[in-house]
């Protein structure tokens, strides 16, 4: 009576952490994707294989994919878990990760894969936070494939929330920031690289790079989610006296 079960996602009174409703609300990423980034492309129009990003240069991991659009119900059950310390919604987070591995967009061949890694926060961020959200994330990725779980990085220095910094500045925010656990022997395996969100990949391309040093022989991303991408947000977005609100500037 004090304290009723509510859906974390939208409030209302349910049993359920995420109610049924808001797991329907859920958009979860389909084909076509990018088969190097997973950026999600327009089903009606011709897309080749690999998006202008990708075409364009070499990427540190092999490949990346996000179970879900990071929009509806999923935006607030996420900030629920990481910055409201909602603990009880990081196994039906994972869940929703490690289903997508089933998915066609996936393509991440976790069979192949040789172990399962969290991208780290620095010392200072998890004593601030009390827990990692993305190494709980690989818990469940971990035990759902049957793959080791193993901390192979470190965060050698804080940087800013990358959530706060514009586009152009994250790469530079996270750039040199991870090297490898000096205790771990990564020579020669597949990792893979379990993170919350995806937004320009400079977080995990940096993991990668510090993998790939250490000798991993490649490095495959997971995340629970990404932006919508612009032209799925075109399409989203309410038109309102010909502002597109998704690009608007915040007066």
């Amino acid at each position: 009576m004090i304290y009723p079960p509510r859906c974390e996602a939208c409030g209302r009174l349910r049993r359920e952490l995420i109610c049924e409703d808001c797991r329907n609300a859920i958009e979860f990423i389909r084909p076509p994707v990018c088969g190097v980034c997973g950026v999600p492309f327009d089903p009606g129009a011709k897309a080749a294989p690999l998006c202008a990003d990708c075409r364009g240069h070499r990427r540190m991991f092999a490949m990346a994919r996000s179970a879900a659009y990071y929009s509806g119900p999923l935006v607030e059950a996420i900030w629920q878990f990481k910055y409201h310390c909602q603990m009880a919604l990081w196994r039906p987070l994972g869940r929703f990760m490690a289903a997508s591995l089933e998915s066609p967009a996936a393509s991440l061949e976790a069979g192949s894969v040789d172990v399962v890694c969290p991208v780290p926060l620095h010392e200072s961020r998890e004593r601030e936070r009390g827990f990692n959200q993305s190494e709980l994330l690989a818990e469940v990725v971990a035990e759902a494939t049957g793959k080791p779980l193993r901390r192979l990085l470190v965060r050698t220095r804080p940087t800013l929330p990358q959530v706060d910094l514009p586009a152009k500045s994250r790469a530079a925010n996270v750039r040199g920031a991870f090297s490898a656990d000096l205790h771990e022997v990564i020579d020669g395996q597949v990792v893979l690289l379990i993170d919350d969100l995806f937004t320009t990949g400079a977080t995990m391309t940096e993991c990668a790079r510090a993998l790939r040093r250490a000798g991993a022989r490649e490095a495959r991303v997971l995340t629970l989610a990404r932006p919508l991408p612009r032209w799925k947000a075109r399409v989203e977005a309410p038109d309102i006296g010909g502002v597109d609100l998704q690009h608007a500037d915040s007066a």
